[in-house]
């Protein structure tokens, strides 16, 4: 997949394509450590490979999650000032939606109508915009994350495609479900249109990516760990489908006071962006908050997050990164070669691998380079 730095070989083409944070919450460590995630996969595979990232939140806003939310707000909080609300004021919104139970679908289908016509509820708007001030003070190489709108393959034409590449049993004809059947390789049925036609997030995900597949030579599906099963099946649908290669990466949620629980649950009051970033920028600086979150919750977490999210361990981190800054402003060995054999088959760079590479002693690890590489660009949000 990967030409060498030298060579004249094209250069792969590789989506990334995770799944999205719904904007209906405030970012918490579990969704820092997945954004910062996929920075680090964007910024470090660019160097090998020519990198695009579908990530887009229109695409999913007719799913229950957030059409539900958004119909809850009009009818319990009709004349909410979006305006005047703070991350944190959103996300009890959100976990009194959730409290509130689930309404039928039959009751949000309007509101299902105006989100896939392109309306997005003041609400989420707000959000996304306090979202985008953290992602510059963060240093994402994107802070428009989640904009813009790509264009649509209908569900009759995803269906019909599936179905003829039996990975698909359409129960239209007789009002029931469509379903994704990656079956013959051990995995589940899967539901993604209900009988009175309601759209999961999958078949949403399918609909934008199966009309871009054949531009791709690898396809990097981005996800939490309970979506495990569902990734799967989409892999396998992908491959079905003509996709060159298509891999998984998966970040798993990180705990707070010990517990591991959705955003919807609460909780995270004390530990969104805004309740711990400003200490630790005044007294360490943008810099080294911007590299020692992404080591923290990368490398130091790790692949399982088995620990909860501790502001003193991050302290350490955000210092431990003050001093990678200082001591290693220039020179050593060049960071492509090193990512190309870091990277090896797989196709794209793994974040973990990266994080821990920058904090080798090993004097052939270029450090330097791979900070400039982190870190490029940043100077300028």
């Amino acid at each position: 997949m990967v030409a060498d730095a030298t060579s004249s070989v094209r250069r792969s083409r590789v989506l990334l394509a995770p799944i999205t944070v719904s904007p209906t919450k405030p970012l918490t460590p579990t969704h820092v450590k997945y954004l910062l995630s996929l920075d680090m996969i964007k910024r470090s595979t660019s160097a090998l490979s020519d990198v695009d990232v579908a990530y887009h939140h229109a695409v999913y806003t007719g799913s229950r999650q957030v059409a539900g939310f958004w119909d809850y707000l009009d009818r319990c909080h009709p004349g909410l000032d979006a305006g005047a609300l703070s991350e944190e004021d959103i996300g009890h919104l959100y976990v009194a939606h959730h409290r509130s139970g689930t309404a039928p679908f039959a009751s949000i289908r309007p509101m299902v109508r105006r989100a896939e016509e392109g309306w997005v509820h003041p609400v989420s708007a707000r959000l996304l915009d306090l979202w985008e001030d953290h992602y510059r003070r963060l240093g994402m190489a994107d802070p428009y994350l989640g904009r813009g709108r790509p264009a649509l393959a209908s569900i009759d034409e995803v269906v019909d495609l599936l179905v003829r590449h039996d990975v698909c049993v359409d129960g239209r004809p007789l009002g029931a479900p469509v379903y994704l059947d990656a079956t013959r390789t051990g995995l589940p049925l899967r539901p993604v249109l209900s009988e009175e036609g309601q759209s999961n997030y999958l078949l949403y995900l399918l609909r934008e990516l199966i009309p871009v597949l054949p531009q791709y030579d690898l396809v990097v599906l981005a996800h939490d760990v309970e979506l495990r099963s569902d990734y799967r099946t989409v892999a396998r649908v992908l491959e079905t489908l003509g996709a060159a290669s298509v891999v998984r990466f998966e970040v798993p949620r990180v705990p707070l006071d010990g517990i591991t629980r959705s955003a919807r649950a609460g909780g995270w009051e004390e530990y969104t962006l805004d309740a711990f970033q400003g200490p630790l920028i005044e007294e360490h600086g943008l810099a080294a908050f911007r590299l020692g979150l992404r080591l923290y919750l990368v490398a130091g977490l790790g692949r399982t997050a088995a620990q909860s999210f501790s502001l003193r361990q991050l302290g350490r981190w955000v210092r431990r990164a003050r001093r990678l800054l200082t001591d290693h402003t220039d020179g050593g060995p060049e960071a492509t070669r090193y990512l190309a054999r870091l990277t090896g088959r797989q196709g794209y760079a793994d974040p973990y691998r990266v994080a821990t590479a920058l904090l080798s002693r090993d004097s052939e690890v270029p450090v330097a380079g791979l900070l400039r590489m982190m870190t490029g660009g940043m100077e300028e949000q």
